[in-house]
């Protein structure tokens, strides 16, 4: 039994020594010097009790007369610093509102000069929007005038006439490949059997076939008798298999080829359109009117991007702007509340 009480006695004094060195009235003997002084104290002592208290339950029973006077004297500790608490609340408080003054103070500095500066901003991109808009009805007039100038009404007659004779080129070779359609059938049946040795080709009448059935309108520039004469020899050799109705309308559609003038006549026309239309592209060329008007589209189309991005800013700024102004108007209310609160009364402040 006395090595535990010795031990907890030990306990006891070991932690006063401790909590007796940490205590010590600092130098520093302004209101946060002393309000620190009191924070660090109460947590010093609770430490003191946690680290002590089941020693002290021993303590009492078996050192009581020790006991009360450390009991008494750590009480008289805890009012002590009460009284320092006490002493220092009001003052303290004043001096953290004096405080949140200057906070405030400085807050509404910084605020004025983020306001300065976002409206400075604001002005620029105003200038840059009316600039950028003035670029983009210069660019329009200039688009306008080049457009009812004389170049560009020619141009444009130049252009319709190109399209004309593309779909006069498009419809002839349209009547040309219906006049092959009906022979498409034998064709096919002739390169089958060529390709399978049934019925071998000459390389002149096997390379025809191919560009004919790849595409007729092509296949004009080139002698197509060979073909014609060999295709007629197969029908009425019957080799190719066709039944007699289809056999005759392809024979009388190939002697109607071969012996008229119509394909003659379309491939004619044909040529006669591809030539103008090669003269016309070339005298769209020769003009500079349609490259001008398409960088004056891009360089407006460039000038209003610009313009809708400034736009964007603008906006964007505008709403900050009145966030800083909001933002303004509360902290002013905020220094004017704590003036009144520091000095207990009621204080008007005149901003500028």
């Amino acid at each position: 039994m006395g090595k535990i009480a010795d031990s907890n006695r030990d306990v006891i004094v070991d932690n006063l020594e401790i909590l007796d060195e940490k205590i010590t009235v600092p130098h520093d003997n302004s209101i946060e010097g002393a309000y620190a002084f009191y924070i660090e104290s109460l947590s010093h002592m609770d430490t003191f009790l946690d680290n002590t208290r089941k020693s002290m339950l021993y303590a009492k029973s078996l050192y009581p007369t020790e006991y009360n006077r450390i009991n008494g004297d750590l009480a008289n500790l805890n009012h002590a610093l009460s009284d320092l608490f006490s002493t220092i609340e009001k003052p303290r408080n004043k001096l953290d509102m004096i405080n949140n003054i200057f906070v405030d103070i400085e807050d509404i500095h910084n605020l004025e000069s983020e306001i300065i500066d976002s409206r400075n901003k604001i002005q620029e991109l105003k200038n840059k929007c009316t600039a950028l808009d003035a670029n983009i009805q210069d660019a329009k007039s200039d688009l306008e005038e080049l457009i009812n100038g004389l170049e560009y009404p020619r141009a444009e007659a130049i252009n319709s006439e190109i399209d004309d004779v593309r779909q006069q080129v498009m419809d002839v070779e349209a009547d040309i490949k219906r006049m092959f359609t009906p022979l498409s059938k034998a064709l096919s049946r002739m390169k089958k059997q060529d390709e399978n040795g049934i019925h071998t080709l000459s390389p002149q009448v096997r390379n025809i076939l191919g560009i004919v059935m790849k595409d007729p309108v092509s296949a004009l520039d080139y002698d197509l008798d060979p073909l014609y004469d060999e295709l007629i020899l197969r029908l009425q050799s019957d080799s190719l298999g066709l039944k007699d109705k289809k056999k005759n309308k392809t024979l009388e559609q190939l002697h109607s080829i071969k012996n008229s003038f119509s394909l003659k006549s379309l491939y004619e026309n044909k040529k006669k359109y591809d030539n103008r239309l090669e003269q016309l592209r070339d005298q769209l060329d020769w003009m500079d009117v349609y490259h001008q008007k398409t960088s004056m589209e891009k360089d407006i189309s460039k000038k209003q991007e610009a313009f809708v991005s400034t736009q964007d800013k603008l906006e964007d700024e505008t709403k900050f702007l009145k966030s800083l102004e909001e933002k303004l108007e509360n902290t002013k209310s905020e220094l004017s509340s704590h003036v009144n609160d520091a000095f207990e009364e009621d204080i008007e402040i005149l901003f500028r």
